[in-house]
């Protein structure tokens, strides 16, 4: 049986030799897939690792018991024990303890935290030594931040106290990395506060303290701690465990935890949550890709050898007729073809880690590590198999059919139901998927392979086509005596071999066209979503100590307004409530990056929120300020009643109402306030009168308001009597209860009645310096038709109205819900300090060293982020690393339909050959004598390009482009031309060429045999 099997192989080695290649590219493909999602898997969780806030890395335990002494190791305790217990194998434990107190040195005093911290000194640059334990008598050692011993004023060697309780200062530290998740974000190494010195070294006055293990304190002093347990999880961790396991594990010990008594809090559920999504998406989409390539190499193998079968049909017709029995024939033909399947297995299984490698390498931003493992091993043996099922499944008809039917030189058509069972299983599949995928959700199950289904549907039902029009057409052509494009169409139509041919070129160049398609329009919908997302190329995101200081320090650093504008944010779009974007309007057009998703320009959003202003702004000037008063009220019925005086001023350090120290009493009086804020200008909001009850009509008339530096200092007319009477200047806060006059002649001012019972808010005026209601520009999707008043929450976190007088599909930064306004306008009429994001917006000519001068202004610069890095990280999420996967299978596979039409024209060029040599004997023009290859690769153009079109309109819906599956940007609804026929025309260029080459290498065999 051995010499058997060898001597087919020998002589069938060109059919060994297809089937090997074959085999190889299936196992390859089948073994590439779990390769590459396991190196993309890991580099998955590294960029999410990376990118994750430091408490979504680590699980908390805390002891509810608070102990007296310095706080020092729990690794020696009962906690300690607890901890290793409940530890989970792989997580890394750092141990500590904190109080909270507060420290005071010579120079003066901070609150802060004396803090133990396991591993602390190998993360810091110490002047000095770390703590080390004392013995009791001895005052306990710690180490204090640059920053803290720059405020108390020691340095190494001095004392100072934490709660009353001396220590000594050993060493100065400076934190080495503090973004490692080891410092907990802002835990342990505090931000500046804004508006505070401009300093190289991260941190502030309000950094940890840190003291050693073990310094115990005399009796008559205690310091009350609590310990803590952090149990971070590491990237070996999460690149060997499947995230929902350690999703189940992080579970378990926090319920562990609280049976134990311990708070136990963490995030880690949601940044698992992530991972795990996007590692889902990245294996369905590599598992579609790889699929398609496996089912390509396949149906090319099942083709080629089943027109290779049907030239040795007699043959087979002749064995059984000498007695030969069937299953011997079966026998040989699995062996035969088993051979170049087992040695496929190894060789695919190397092409496939090599393919991995490759793509790795050039689709993820680490280093790749690919390596081979019992799956890769698993898959390629399967892509192999399902090869030598193929080969098996084409010869089935051959070996089972009558001995009659083999001795046929010409195939029986299949007829009936057998003939259409193929086609009516595909186009149900591919109808169920794709009613799956636009059924909505998240796609999973058939709807993950609708692309492949319905072009392997349609693929088939035109090929179907193809032979039907090709016969008749040819036909036509024949009897018009267009012999050689009527004898080609007919040589296709007449041979069966040419129908799976013509579907495969077929999905091959929709397959191609529709996941560069997928990928152009990937890249497109990461480009728009960044940009609104963002809403400017560079958005720097800071700490002010109010709105009119962030206007201020950006205006300062941008006078002419060219590269930078003040914006703050409230509120998103996931959140209740509508989201506030306020901005320093005219800058916005020269600043934000436009998108033609809005539906509006910056510029006309800009001129609408930002019409010419009301009134003049009052500012102020001076530490106190000075209002002459009038009142007119019965103070024996009000009974006790206060009535006061209330001015709220903004200045740089934020909105705060201001009182005098004296209550308002009846006739006319001055009412001193102190400002210290307005040293260097605030500017002066609202006037009030605070009184609760008023048991009887209550008239104050407003005379004069005055600023001085006090202590006798000159005063500065701020507001007169006629300003005051000016009630253009000014806008009735209540005008239900209240009314306003103006009284002329020597004691000009402004009047007003408060109505008597009134029992609500402060009554008074405010400044008309803004216009009220705010002008908005608001998204469509609120539903609010144009000068209507739309109610939401101020800059300032308070209930107000705004009034719609534009409407836009979606604004920078809020996308497709939310509202803009004029920031200036706004915080002119806010009433209360800081509510929302403070962010700085850049263009891309702003100066390298913008933050330093953000920072000499006094913001504090928190995150920093542009377009293009936010771009780039949806390009590096698992839709997108699959999707460059499938671009490649779709690539491979344009070289394996190329090798399909090869090994079909290897197939049955003999048989060809005979009857074009036959024909050009008896008269056949030599230019007929062409081969007709050229057909199916015409066909196929034409049918791809129609699939493609009908598939990308049935499932572009479903195409899952984001890992969160949102975006605040339109979708595109069509890929750019241009992309596309940078791929699919050398696709077709390549298929065209194998057509012209293998049409000579028959036009060449027919010459040689016919010698004409």
């Amino acid at each position: 049986m051995l010499t058997v099997i060898w001597g087919a192989l020998v002589a069938r080695r060109a059919q060994a030799l297809v089937v090997l290649l074959l085999a190889v590219l299936a196992g390859a493909a089948a073994a590439a897939a779990p390769s590459y999602v396991a190196a993309a898997g890991r580099a998955l969780a590294d960029r999410e690792l990376s990118s994750a806030n430091p408490n979504e890395l680590r699980v908390r335990l805390t002891d509810p018991v608070e102990y007296p002494g310095m706080p020092n190791d729990p690794g020696r305790t009962v906690f300690g024990d607890q901890v290793r217990r409940l530890t989970p194998a792989g997580f890394e434990v750092v141990l500590g303890s904190q109080s909270g107190g507060v420290a005071a040195g010579r120079a003066g005093r901070v609150t802060s935290n004396l803090t133990f911290r396991s591993g602390v000194c190998e993360r810091v640059a110490v002047v000095g030594a770390c703590p080390r334990a004392t013995s009791k008598g001895q005052p306990p050692e710690v180490m204090v931040s640059t920053h803290t011993a720059a405020r108390l004023g020691v340095a190494v060697g001095d004392q100072f106290t934490f709660d009353g309780v001396p220590v000594r200062v050993t060493g100065v530290y400076r934190p080495l990395d503090v973004t490692e998740p080891f410092w907990l974000g802002a835990e342990f190494i505090r931000p500046p506060a804004a508006g505070s010195a401009v300093t190289s070294i991260a941190g502030s006055a309000e950094d940890a303290i840190f003291t050693a293990d073990a310094s115990p304190l005399v009796d008559d002093q205690a310091i009350l701690y609590r310990s803590t347990a952090d149990l971070y999880l590491t990237e070996e961790l999460l690149a060997s465990r499947p995230a929902p396991d350690l999703l189940a594990v992080v579970n378990v010990v926090q319920r562990d935890g609280s049976r134990e008594g311990f708070g136990a809090g963490n995030s880690l559920a949601s940044l698992l949550d992530r991972v795990t999504r996007q590692r889902g998406q990245l294996a369905d989409g590599v598992a579609l890709g790889a699929g398609l390539l496996v089912l390509l190499c396949w149906l090319v193998l099942f083709v080629a050898i089943g027109s290779a079968v049907d030239q040795r049909r007699p043959e087979q017709g002749l064995l059984l007729l000498r007695g030969v029995q069937r299953r011997r024939l079966w026998a040989l033909a699995i062996a035969e073809h088993a051979a170049p399947v087992v040695v496929a297995i190894p060789l695919g299984c190397l092409g496939g880690l090599a393919a991995a490698k490759l793509l790795a390498t050039h689709t993820l931003a680490t280093d790749a590590d690919v390596t081979m493992d019992a799956t890769v091993i698993g898959f390629a043996a399967v892509g192999a198999l399902g090869a030598l099922a193929a080969v098996l499944l084409a010869q089935a008809r051959m070996i089972s059919a009558p001995v009659v039917e083999l001795l046929r030189r010409v195939p029986a058509r299949v007829r009936g139901w057998r003939a259409t069972i193929g086609d009516v299983v595909a186009v149900s599949v591919a109808v169920a998927a794709v009613v799956q995928l636009r059924s909505g959700g998240s796609p999973s199950g058939l709807a993950l392979v609708a692309p492949v289904a319905g072009a392997l549907a349609a693929a088939v039902l035109l090929a179907r086509l193809a032979m039907i029009a090709g016969a008749a057409v040819g036909a036509a052509l024949l009897a018009r005596g267009r012999t050689t494009a009527g004898l080609a169409l007919v040589q296709v139509a007449r041979q069966p071999r040419f129908r799976p041919l013509i579907a495969l070129l077929t999905v091959v160049v929709a397959m191609l066209a529709f996941t560069v398609a997928a990928s152009e329009v990937a890249s497109a919908a990461y480009r728009d979503r960044a940009t609104v997302e963002v809403g400017a190329p560079r958005v720097v995101e800071v700490d002010a100590t109010s709105r009119s200081h962030l206007l201020t320090a950006v205006r300062a650093v941008d006078p002419q307004g060219a590269f930078a504008m003040a914006a703050v944010v409230s509120g998103s779009p996931d959140a209740a409530g509508t989201p506030l974007l306020a901005v320093d309007s005219e800058r916005l057009a020269r600043v934000a990056a436009p998108h033609p998703s809005y539906g509006v320009s910056l510029a006309d959003i800009a001129r609408t929120i930002h019409p010419p202003t009301p009134g003049t702004p009052v500012y102020l000037r001076g530490r106190q300020l000075i209002m002459t008063v009038s009142a007119d009220f019965d103070a024996e019925v009000f009974a006790g009643n206060r009535v006061r005086l209330a001015l709220t001023i903004s200045g740089r350090d934020g909105t705060r109402v201001v009182l005098p120290r004296d209550d308002i009493q009846p006739g006319r009086g001055d009412y001193v306030l102190q400002v210290p804020e307005c040293a260097r200008e605030c500017r002066l909001a609202k006037i009030e009168i605070v009184a609760p009850v008023v048991s009887r009509q209550l008239r104050v008339q407003f005379e004069q308001l005055r600023a001085t530096e006090g202590d006798g200092a000159a005063e500065t007319v701020v507001l007169t009597g006629a300003h005051l009477a000016d009630l253009r200047r000014w806008r009735l806060l209540d005008p239900d209860d209240t009314s306003l006059d103006t009284a002329s002649g020597t004691r000009e001012g402004l009047v007003l009645d408060v109505s008597e019972n009134r029992r609500s808010a402060p009554a008074g005026v405010a400044v008309v310096d803004a216009p009220s209601p705010l002008p908005i520009y608001l998204t469509r999707s609120r539903g609010t038709t144009l000068r209507g008043l739309y109610a939401y929450d101020g800059v300032d976190g308070t209930p107000t109205s705004g009034s719609v007088l534009g409407l836009a599909d979606r604004l920078p930064r809020l996308g497709g819900a939310g509202l803009i306004a004029d920031l200036e306008y706004a915080d002119r009429l806010a009433v209360a300090s800081q509510n929302g994001n403070e962010e700085v917006w850049l263009a891309r000519s702003a100066p390298a060293d913008v933050l330093d001068r953000l920072r000499a202004q006094g913001l504090v610069v928190r995150s920093d982020r542009t377009i293009a890095q936010v771009r780039e990280g949806f390009d590096r999420q698992g839709a997108a690393l699959a999707l460059r996967f499938n671009v490649f299978a779709a690539l491979a596979g344009v070289l394996i339909g190329a090798a399909g039409m090869v090994a079909t024209a290897a197939a049955e060029q003999r048989a060809r050959v005979a009857m074009l040599v036959a024909l050009r004997r008896q008269g056949l023009s030599p230019r007929a004598v062409r081969g007709g290859y050229g057909w199916p690769v015409a066909f196929a153009a034409g049918s791809g390009t129609l699939v493609t079109v009908v598939i990308w309109l049935l499932t572009r819906s479903g195409q899952r482009l984001f890992s969160d599956g949102r975006s605040p940007a339109p979708i595109p609804d069509w890929p750019d031309a241009g992309r596309l026929l940078l791929f699919a025309v050398p696709a077709l260029t390549l298929f065209a060429l194998t057509a012209v080459v293998l049409g000579r290498v028959v036009a060449t065999s027919v010459r040689r045999r016919s010698g004409r």
